[in-house]
């Protein structure tokens, strides 16, 4: 009896450690809810979190209490938001604490429904936008566009400024050179081009769809990026100067020393958005279709180490930035989050496994349960067995 006792309770303990908790905490810890479509942000110096919202065309602020400003920082007009089209990226200059700059990625249509793609300036008067000023303008090559507008803007260590541009539903300008649409743009901070760049334009890079996100790696002098890819081939890229990514001569691994294949290949397609370097060589980045915030790690030459899925959000993530406090941030269409690096990323669970504990566990409820009738049958029997008689309890209890 005391050995079935020991086994059933062996078997629990074992139980208890392998299945998971249902306790655990949580890694994600909300900003602000009840947001507008949040989909692009960035950290000023001295802590405040500036933010877009895509549709409305307010540049809202965050204070560093985490207070939400009432009042927007600027409201971007004309504005159009059909679409993928809005008030997209944001950066804030590199010598932002001096000069105050603050720039937007936006669409805007003109009077014969061409899709524009303008990057303007603004001026941080405290917490409201001042002198705004048009440095970058892109228009669609056919009019009523409402897809692949990129948008994504960030300056890089050098101090230039980075865009990513679609091309704007019409693939082949990926490919035409005297375009800047599907293409990775590299800017002086007034918009003018820099010497070095490649082609002698604004073109850093070339053969891209569409893309929304990227970051510098500053321990490899890295750029790296997503791209959306049609109903296949989503992409991690490294982009390097003047490399030519393929689209839409192709689309994933190629196979053509003509173009540079992509470091990850996603099938099926998940639509990456933002993606933030966490330590060197280890990325973070979001999946819109999914809603799954991914772990990537690479070799000092970019090779894949591992990929995994570390959370999953509701209604998907778009934006994903590691702030200067240490803190990796994203966004979901009504909210902002942290993420707490430090969460271990959990090994893939074998269900297998752990219905087989589950069996073995009832087993040893059910031995349990079972033990103690046996027991107690016995003991009852065993006791009335050696009982004194009616009479003897009598006298007994006349005594």
């Amino acid at each position: 009896m005391k050995a079935i006792f020991i086994l059933c309770a062996v078997v629990l303990i074992s139980g208890s450690a392998i299945l998971p908790s249902v306790h655990t905490l949580s890694p994600v810890t909300p900003v602000l809810t009840g947001l507008n479509f949040p989909v692009s942000l960035k950290f000023s110096p001295d802590g405040r979190i500036f933010f877009n919202e895509k549709n409305t065309g307010n540049i809202r602020i965050i204070l560093q209490n985490g207070t939400l400003l009432p009042t927007p920082f600027a409201t971007v007009s004309p504005i159009f938001n059909g679409g993928e089209a809005g008030l997209l990226g944001i950066a804030l200059d590199p010598s932002f604490a001096s000069n105050g700059y603050v720039y937007v990625y936006f669409n805007y249509r003109d009077s014969r429904s061409y899709t524009h793609g303008d990057i303007r300036r603004y001026t941080a008067t405290g917490n409201l936008a001042t002198n705004p000023l048009d440095i970058f303008d892109v228009t669609s090559s056919a009019p009523d566009s409402i897809y692949h507008n990129g948008g994504y803007i960030k300056f890089g260590p050098d101090g230039m400024l980075y865009a990513q541009v679609g091309e704007f539903h019409r693939d082949q300008r990926a490919q035409n050179m005297s375009s800047t649409d599907g293409k990775m743009l590299r800017m002086s901070p007034d918009g003018s081009v820099p010497s070095d760049n490649p082609f002698g334009n604004l073109v850093y890079a070339w053969g891209i769809r569409n893309a929304f996100g990227f970051d510098f790696d500053l321990s490899n002098n890295r750029l790296i990026a997503t791209e959306a890819g049609p109903t296949t081939h989503d992409e991690i890229n490294i982009i390097v100067k003047g490399g030519n990514y393929g689209w839409p001569t192709c689309s994933g691994i190629c196979h053509d020393p003509s173009y540079i294949d992509p470091i990850v290949d996603l099938n099926p397609v998940v639509t990456p958005t933002g993606i933030a370097t966490v330590a060197p060589n280890t990325y973070y980045f979001g999946e819109w279709n999914t809603g799954d915030l991914m772990r990537l790690e690479l070799t000092q030459n970019g090779s894949v180490i591992s990929m995994n899925q570390v959370y999953n959000q509701n209604g998907g993530i778009i934006a994903v930035e590691m702030a200067p406090n240490g803190k990796l941030y994203y966004s979901s269409p009504d909210a902002i989050y942290t993420y707490d690096l430090t969460t271990p990323t959990p090994p893939p669970m074998n269900v297998a496994i752990i219905t087989l504990e589950v069996l073995a566990i009832i087993a040893a409820i059910g031995a349990l349960v079972i033990a103690a009738l046996y027991y107690a049958l016995h003991f009852r029997s065993s006791r009335s067995s050696t009982l004194p008689s009616q009479s003897l309890r009598h006298a007994l209890l006349d005594e």
